[in-house]
């Protein structure tokens, strides 16, 4: 016994739909190969479709798809033939000039990170806790919750206290 898909595609992909898609897809974009790749694309995307939940208008989500994957390969192009080129790629690399700060300011944000540092110091274990797992590590507050053992609410009271603290000690 053979598992048979949920819906039999030929139900939805008739040869009179893909020919008509091919000619709307080739008029469209005026390349014939790049319509008939994205006419079976369409195919395979309704096929998808199809044995998920098989819709009320197959030619009307055929023409659909086919529409989305018109627009998304014109997007790539544009990006391609915006970004892309015959240049060599490490050539291109070291004409772009590099971002490195004047040593100025890499001074000036070292003096900043120091005073970040002793103003977490200053908080209690709870406030730096809190700030380090929601502001560095990207934790949500439900999660520092959880870790944390404490409610979403003090996870919120918390934080609020221990940013308050470090921006009165930066304004400083």
């Amino acid at each position: 016994m053979s598992a048979q898909p949920l819906t039999d595609i030929s139900a939805f992909w008739t040869e009179s739909l893909a020919d008509e898609l091919l000619r709307f897809l080739t008029g469209r974009l005026k390349c014939p190969d790049i319509a008939a790749e994205l006419t079976h694309d369409t195919y395979l995307g309704l096929r998808q479709i199809a044995e998920k939940s098989p819709p009320d208008n197959a030619r009307a989500m055929a023409f659909r798809i086919a529409i989305n994957l018109t627009i998304d390969h014109q997007r790539k192009t544009m990006v391609r033939d915006r970004y892309g080129s015959d240049e060599d790629f490490d050539a291109l690399a070291e004409s772009i000039p590099g971002n490195a700060a004047p040593p100025e300011q890499v001074l000036i944000g070292q003096q900043r990170l120091a005073a970040l540092q002793h103003a977490l110091d200053e908080l209690p274990q709870a406030c730096r806790s809190v700030f380090l797992l929601h502001g560095v590590d990207g934790l949500t507050y439900t999660q520092v919750a959880e870790r944390l053992g404490i409610s979403k609410s003090q996870v919120n009271k918390l934080l609020a206290k221990a940013m308050a603290h470090c921006a009165r000690q930066l304004a400083d």
